[in-house]
């Protein structure tokens, strides 16, 4: 009786090859939905920082927000809350601006905020922050003129992590009920 020697045959090893390749196909969009996730929550976290240097501001100064418009650029604006004092340690960078285009959406790498009023007297101060999202396209349209933007397009993760739309901060949501 002659012994076979110990060794797999090309059935087994093909085998264990389509079940490394299955696990790997369910891995490996698991880990890039991580990395959105978690990209996602650095901007939450950021904007919860960002809102609190914005309210500092305004009680430090004359109750209002740079005017990128008007004051020379993104840049500039943002530079107003790290100089003379420190609001932010660091001017804040959009993580989702696309970084393989010649020039950043908007000419800027920034994450974009506008101010308006909420009444006639001007009592009330609203604004709104936004970042690209993960589809790394500017939605919001006319961001300058808040809160009568009609278009925005706001980031929801239950259409898929990379669906359309940026991730947005209002103080006070739902301002322009015409949005859509």
């Amino acid at each position: 009786m002659s012994r076979q020697p110990d060794s797999f045959t090309l059935i087994e090893l093909l085998i264990v090859v389509a079940i490394i390749g299955i696990l790997a196909a369910i891995a490996v969009p698991n880990f890039l939905n991580a990395q959105i996730r978690a990209k996602i929550g650095r901007v939450q976290s950021e904007f919860t920082t960002i809102r609190t240097a914005f309210e500092m501001y305004r009680m430090d100064g004359n109750g209002r927000l740079p005017d990128a418009w008007t004051i020379g650029g993104w840049y500039v604006a943002w530079r107003c809350f790290t100089t003379p004092v420190a609001y932010l340690p660091s001017v804040p960078i959009d993580i989702f601006q696309p970084k393989e285009k010649e020039y950043f959406v908007n000419q800027h790498n920034f994450y974009e905020f506008a101010e308006a009023y909420r009444t006639a007297a001007g009592t009330q101060k609203d604004w709104a922050l936004a970042s690209l999202g993960p589809d790394r396209e500017d939605d919001t349209l006319e961001f300058g003129n808040y809160p009568n933007s009609n278009k925005w397009v706001s980031y929801a993760s239950s259409n898929g992590l990379v669906s359309d739309g940026d991730v947005l901060f209002e103080t006070h949501p739902g301002l322009n009920p015409n949005r859509w």
